[in-house]
C-alpha cells in the first residue's frame, strides 16, 4: 500500500470514535466504520462494528491458542484494531477484488468487497477476520519467509477455525507447497497431522529467521517430499519411476573351426 495513503486514511479516523471492545487478558479492540456517507451500507446492516471487535478478540484467542502462546505471542500489541473503509473511495489499490490490507496491529477491511459478495457474507467476513487477525499475531522471520507460507499459516487458522472461503480450491490442489492461502493450508493441515504441534513449533521457528530445514528438523522430510506425499494423498501424480534397463545379452562363444 502507498505510505502517503495509509498516512492521510489514518489522520481522516483519528476524528471517527471507535467501538471499543475489552478483550481478553491485557488484548482489546478498537473498530472504525468508515462507511457513513457512502454506498457501502452493507456491513452496517448484516455485520457492525461490535461484531467485527467480538471476533476480532475471538479470532485473537484462537490464534494464541494453537501457536501455543500467551496473549500477545511476544509481540508489543495491546490491540487488535480495524478500519472499514471503501478502497475506491479512499484510494487504495485492488478496489473491489483486493479484502483487506494488514499493517502492524491495525487491519484495512474494504467495505466494497462486502459491497458485492455473493452470499453469506458475514460468514465470508469472519473468515476474514481470522485470517488478517493472524497476519497481525503470526511470526515472518522479520519478512523473509515465503510470502505463500505467510499466507498459507493465515489461511490454515481461518480453515482450522472453521470459516473458510465456499470459493476456495479443493484439497490437493496446486503446483506448489508454497503457493499461498488455501493450497498452502490444506498442505500445512497435512503436515499438522503428522505430528500435531507442527504449526505452533513451526510458528516459533519463525520468529528471528526461516529456512526449508525447518521441515526436516520437524518432521523428518524434507518440505519438497512432504508436498510429494501429501499430492498423492489427494491423487496427485506420482513421480515417475526410473526406467530400469535390461542387462545386455551376453556375447556368444566364439565357434571353433
Amino acid at each position: 500500500m502507498n505510505s502517503m495513503k495509509l498516512f492521510v486514511l489514518l489522520i481522516t479516523l483519528i476524528a471517527l470514535e471507535p467501538t471499543r471492545v475489552i478483550g481478553y487478558g491485557p488484548i482489546e479492540s478498537d473498530v472504525f466504520d468508515n462507511t457513513t456517507g457512502t454506498p457501502d451500507t452493507r456491513f452496517r446492516r448484516e455485520i457492525g462494528e461490535d461484531y467485527t471487535g467480538i471476533t476480532l478478540l475471538q479470532a485473537s484467542d484462537f490464534i494464541f491458542k494453537t501457536f501455543k502462546q500467551t496473549h500477545g505471542g511476544g509481540k508489543s500489541y495491546t490491540s487488535i484494531d480495524a478500519t472499514v473503509t471503501s478502497f475506491k473511495i479512499s484510494g487504495l489499490g485492488g478496489y473491489p477484488f483486493q479484502v483487506a490490507i494488514t499493517t502492524g496491529n491495525l487491519i484495512l477491511l474494504n467495505a466494497d468487497y462486502v459491497q458485492v459478495y455473493f452470499g453469506d457474507v458475514k460468514a465470508e467476513f469472519t473468515g476474514i477476520l481470522y485470517h488478517e487477525s493472524t497476519r497481525v499475531w503470526q511470526w515472518t522471520a522479520n519478512g523473509a519467509a515465503p510470502i505463500g507460507l505467510v499466507t498459507g499459516i493465515a489461511d490454515y487458522i481461518r480453515l482450522t477455525s472453521g470459516w473458510p472461503s465456499k470459493n476456495w480450491v479443493p484439497r490437493g490442489s496446486g503446483s506448489r507447497w508454497d503457493e499461498g492461502y488455501a493450497v498452502t493450508a490444506y498442505f500445512l493441515e497435512y503436515c499438522n497431522g503428522l505430528r500435531d504441534g507442527f504449526i505452533a513449533d513451526l510458528n516459533a521457528m519463525m520468529r528471528y529467521y526461516y529456512s526449508d530445514a525447518f521441515f526436516v528438523q520437524l518432521l523428518g522430510k524434507s518440505v519438497y517430499d512432504l508436498w510429494d506425499d501429501y499430492k498423492l494423498q489427494y491423487g496427485g501424480n506420482p513421480p515417475v519411476p526410473a526406467v530400469a534397463l535390461a542387462p545386455a545379452p551376453a556375447p556368444a562363444p566364439a565357434s571353433k573351426c
